[in-house]
């Protein structure tokens, strides 16, 4: 964030000299100036914050020292966290604990040289970047995994993303199939760079970097894919994409996460910074008996039955339906978080366009939008009736 500074002090030399080198910092401007730093210029820098809630304020107190503190002491007061520069002639110790009693927050000694001006706008540069930091709270990180290949686990990130960029969230899909991973391939994407160029570069990773290590959708959100090389692959270890979801949950409103299927490091790494992890299956005795399995390791590893939920796709009732709904809740011990509808032809016209499903309307679109509503609610955990009890987990028609 670029420096905005508010500057009062009855000297004109002061203020040219503010204004002159400050014109040397990339964005850096005074926003308010004010010809005296009396007692009552407090007044006026509190009307130019409301303008200007970011600037900060250097205050010229050398003409009359008492009163310029009172001035800083009435702006704290009505502004505790109002960052303000105190610059007077004097530099004793007695004097800057004064100052700092009443307020201040940094301190220039006059005259005015340009070595300690600009350390004293770097300090200024330094507290806006903490406060920006501390200010934005972090984003969520949401983990889909697959109870088996070929579940729609991809299908599913990939629409929850589009949900969200078109709900304005800043949000990235980071595809942690690092051995065949194909997020990019359902958007069309040809990514030139991968998660491996990301550590290759974490100790001096910035979000410029990311962004041009990234792939970018047209509907609005990041993608960040495995290497095509599997040496590559087998390099990044867990430690790797634990530090790289920190940094994306502090850069990012929605940080997704397609996993892959098995519980490796790389994907542990992950659901440890989870807010909520998907387990994705079908209506088939595998998916249904590996989500079982699954959910079973996922819980000896200390995972709340409040971050998995279970997600079906393909659902549909009767004919094509080898384990009913309720089979799969008694089997599983949970309640079903969501169901996905089988509807093929939207679902083949998705592929065919490299396009997220929800790009066209249709039942599909509308699943997909009322699972996303449910998931940033943070509401029920059951698309079942919340009344119902959860079942007791019991063997499945011999699979334990």
């Amino acid at each position: 964030m670029p420096i905005s500074l508010i500057v009062a002090s009855s000297e004109p030399h002061f203020r040219e000299f503010v204004r002159e080198h400050l014109a040397h910092t990339p964005g850096a401007k005074v926003v308010a100036e004010h010809d005296e730093a009396g007692l009552n210029v407090y007044v006026r820098i509190l009307h130019d914050m409301e303008r200007n809630p970011h600037a900060a304020v250097l205050l010229d107190i050398g003409g009359d020292p008492e009163q310029g503190l009172r001035a800083l002491e009435h702006m704290k007061n009505a502004m505790p966290g109002l960052y303000v520069i105190v610059s007077e002639y004097q530099a004793s110790s007695e004097f800057l604990i004064r100052g700092m009693r009443a307020g201040a927050s940094d301190y220039i000694q006059q005259p005015l040289k340009r070595p300690e001006f600009r350390d004293a706008m770097t300090r200024l540069e330094q507290h806006m970047a903490r406060a920006q930091q501390h200010g934005k709270p972090l984003g969520k990180l949401y983990t889909f995994v697959g109870a088996k290949g070929g579940v729609g686990t991809t299908t599913d990130a990939v629409n929850f993303a589009a949900v969200c960029a078109r709900q304005q969230k800043s949000t990235i899909l980071v595809d942690l199939d690092l051995d065949s991973g194909d997020a990019a391939s359902f958007l069309g994407l040809n990514p030139q760079y991968s998660i491996y160029d990301v550590v290759e570069n974490l100790d001096r990773l910035d979000q410029s970097m990311l962004d041009g290590i990234a792939s970018r959708d047209a509907i609005g959100f990041s993608v960040l894919s495995p290497p095509d090389d599997l040496e590559k692959a087998r390099m990044i270890r867990g430690d790797h994409i634990k530090e790289i979801a920190a940094f994306l949950v502090e850069k990012y409103d929605a940080v997704i996460v397609d996993g892959s299927r098995g519980l490796d490091e790389a994907l542990l790494g992950c659901l440890e910074l989870s807010e909520s992890v998907f387990l994705v299956l079908t209506q088939e005795f595998l998916a249904v008996r590996n989500a079982q399995q699954y959910l079973a390791a996922l819980g000896k590893l200390g995972f709340s039955a409040e971050q998995l939920k279970i997600v079906v796709n393909r659902y549909g009732k009767g004919q094509n339906s080898a384990v009913s709904m309720e089979q799969i809740q008694q089997t599983l011990g949970t309640k079903i978080f969501y169901a996905i509808p089988n509807r093929y032809q939207d679902s083949m016209q998705a592929v065919h366009q490299s396009r997220p499903a929800v790009s066209y309307a249709g039942d599909l679109q509308q699943a997909y939008m009322g699972m996303a509503k449910k998931i940033l609610a943070n509401g029920a955990s059951s698309a079942t009736p919340a009344s119902a009890p959860p079942p007791e987990r019991k063997k499945f028609l011999g699979i334990i």
